[in-house]
């Protein structure tokens, strides 16, 4: 559910509305939890359509860049080496044992691990 004027969305919202990986989060997304929620970080997990991809959001529920750092282990997901994937900006990121991020103050992380 969107609540606003789509017909004069701007250039920004109209592609957030219409990512079809963001969409597959919201409607193939099983078995979602949350995994750390503190006052400055918000994680959550889910597991993606495919038997071995996960989908991540890191929350900066902080005012200032938050610095942080997590095995997969760590979150949940299988330990081992787990190709990362940006979903807002629709790209491959490297391959690693974890993910390190510095999400923007208020800003949101989201991604698609999958086991590699």
């Amino acid at each position: 559910m969107m609540d606003g004027d789509l017909p004069h969305s701007d250039g920004w919202t109209t592609p957030l509305l219409t990512n079809r990986e963001f969409l597959d989060v919201d409607q193939k997304g099983r078995d979602a939890k949350v995994v750390l929620m503190s006052s400055r970080e918000a994680v959550w997990t889910s597991k993606s359509a495919s038997a071995d991809g996960y989908y991540l959001a890191i929350f900066n529920r902080g005012d200032s860049p938050l610095v942080t750092h997590f095995t997969w282990g760590q979150l949940g997901l299988v330990d081992g080496t787990h190709l990362n994937h940006d979903i807002w900006s629709n790209r491959d990121l490297a391959k690693a044992t974890g993910i390190s991020v510095t999400p923007p103050p208020h800003g949101c992380l989201l991604n698609r691990a999958v086991r590699r």
